[in-house]
């Protein structure tokens, strides 16, 4: 054969090679730009999630019978589950065990051990805290997370007196405990019998007629 026979043979191949590449470019293409964008948007998803359960946790360190705490806490096994995020995953657990430790004294230990147990707490929660954040691209140390937070007093207040109230209702109504009753002497001003002349009533002019 000759060279030009083979020269234009390559040439008709190159065309035939070139016009399937394009063809499935053009079949594949929107389907792949799909893909990655679902990737995407599925990853910026996650970490959401994530930002949510730290936010949060953050947010309502100084008040952890919030239910969104314990909320965000039980999701921590569901959401940070690559293998660079297990250190937060170790120190939830450690924590979580001293949670159930706590949870199994009795009250009198309860009562003795109460300072001890809110420092270790504190301390197991901090350290989760931190690691969290350093997954997610924040810088937190341990002394910020313990002491960084606002709590104003009245608020404390409030939900002192709300878990009082709520305990003093239970009370009354598992009968345990009563209302308070009280008697109170009150004095009201004698009444007058004596009958009161009648007043005079002033009835208006009748108007007058105009052809009158």
């Amino acid at each position: 054969m000759k060279p030009e026979t083979w020269v234009a043979l390559c040439g008709v191949i190159a065309a035939i090679l070139v016009g399937i590449a394009t063809i499935i470019a053009i079949v594949r293409g929107p389907i792949v730009a799909l893909r990655i964008q679902r990737a995407i948007e599925d990853e910026r998803a996650t970490k959401n999630r994530k930002l949510w359960i730290f936010k949060t946790l953050m947010s309502n360190r100084a008040t952890r019978m919030a239910p969104v705490f314990v909320q965000a806490l039980n999701l921590i096994d569901v959401e940070f589950t690559a293998a660079s995020e297990k250190p937060v995953r170790d120190a939830w657990k450690e924590a979580q065990d001293h949670f159930s430790d706590w949870g199994k004294q009795t009250p009198e230990q309860k009562q003795t051990q109460a300072k001890a147990n809110l420092d270790r707490a504190d301390e197991l929660l901090s350290e989760m805290l931190v690691r969290m954040g350093t997954t997610l691209g924040y810088s937190f140390d341990k002394v910020y997370v313990k002491k960084g937070w606002y709590y104003p007093e009245g608020l404390g207040d409030m939900e002192q007196e709300g878990h009082a109230l709520r305990k003093g209702l239970l009370r009354i109504i598992s009968g345990y405990g009563a209302f308070p009753v009280a008697v109170f002497e009150q004095k009201f001003p004698p009444i007058t019998t004596a009958a009161q002349p009648p007043k005079a009533v002033i009835l208006p002019e009748e108007p007058k007629r105009l052809n009158d």
